[in-house]
């Protein structure tokens, strides 16, 4: 027994040892217990086009990897620590601005998405939420009143789900916005139609927009259509939209979920504040684009008792791990930002729960 050991000893020494699964090449993560060179040649492509390895459980992102090949190659591989962050130049210094240049009212319109936007007298808004019921305004309407809107020059959604255009007819029709912008997602529906029918009664101009457009916002902050291609999905099709001032960045997302977001990710950059995207549903979590951005600020648009469960517990935490500060619409009611590019101020309409 005591040679049995003795040989278990020495010829463990001659192991390799454990691959780095952010350093490895090619042969060597081939080599690995479990992966063989198909899979091998997805990590790597992986690695290099989406994101390094945080942790082992993250080889789930990568094509061709499930749960059963995770454990048989735990005991071969390692990841080495991240590279060091980058200055946060992203996070502003919290505390209301001397001159509110850009104020940013994430509306509580239940379960859906309207984001307003004002700066230096104009007034833009960014989807609509969910059509009233019969008979009653949209619940957008006396959100845009609590927060002494009397007219947009803009309505603008990131793509056609009624949760998102249902409250715009109502808008349009109330509100006489000058221009109505258009992802120009093919979804034919009701609500849809009715949108566009009341943009043609009002006289409403009306424009497609495209990836890299420029929408008016004032003359200091700029809107701009960050990302936006043609997608089975309609969630997946959403306009992700970029609001800037100065030092302050925010990514308005829509429903995109983790097919868009893997695509976005590799040229994603930090920004002060995150909309989360399909009011934090778990098909949004991707964690690389999450440690990416790395908002100071984390907004989820959500609905009270809503029958998605929405917000995912999971995704909660994960955009807490990365540092950001999680609000939600279900929670707080109306969520206001005001900055000057260098401060943010953050209040909102309901007592904390």
């Amino acid at each position: 027994m005591v040679y049995l050991h003795a040989f278990l000893f020495v010829t463990s020494l001659f192991d390799p040892p454990p691959a780095d699964l952010n350093t490895a090449d090619l042969d060597e993560l081939a080599e690995i217990p479990g992966l063989g060179r198909s899979r091998a040649e997805a990590i790597l492509e992986y690695r290099e086009s989406v994101s390094t390895f945080m942790c082992l459980e993250e080889l789930a992102y990568v094509p061709g990897i499930g749960p059963a090949t995770i454990e048989k190659v735990a005991p071969f591989v390692t990841v080495s620590p991240p590279a060091p962050a980058p200055p946060p130049l992203h996070l502003l210094e919290p505390g209301e601005p001397d001159d509110t240049l850009l104020t940013v009212a994430f509306l509580d319109v239940g379960n859906g998405d309207a984001v307003l936007l004002t700066s230096r007298g104009a007034a833009v808004l960014v989807d609509g939420g969910p059509p009233g019921d019969p008979g009653i305004r949209a619940p957008v309407i006396q959100r845009l009143a609590e927060a002494g809107v009397n007219s947009l020059n803009a309505v603008v959604f990131t793509h056609p789900h009624a949760d998102h255009i249902g409250g715009l007819p109502d808008v349009i029709e109330l509100f006489g916005p000058e221009t109505l912008y258009d992802p120009g997602i093919d979804h034919p529906s009701r609500i849809y139609e009715l949108l566009l029918q009341t943009a043609l009664e009002k006289g409403t101009g009306y424009r497609i927009i495209h990836r890299g457009d420029s929408i008016p916002l004032g003359p200091e902050a700029s809107l701009t259509v960050y990302h936006l291609e043609n997608r089975p999905s309609v969630n997946e099709a959403s306009a992700v939209f970029l609001v800037r001032l100065d030092g302050f960045s925010m990514l308005i997302t829509g429903d995109i979920e983790e097919t868009t977001i893997r695509n976005i990710t590799l040229n994603a950059f930090p920004v002060t504040v995150m909309k989360v995207p399909h009011h934090g549903s778990r098909t949004s979590l991707f964690p690389p684009w999450l440690r990416r951005t790395s908002p100071m600020l984390a907004v989820f648009c959500v609905g009270r008792d809503n029958p998605f469960g929405h917000p995912n517990a999971e995704v909660v935490r994960s955009w807490e791990s990365t540092g950001a500060a999680v609000l939600r619409t279900d929670r707080l009611g109306n969520i206001f930002l005001r900055t000057d590019g260098r401060r943010l101020g953050v209040s909102h309409s309901l007592e904390v729960q």
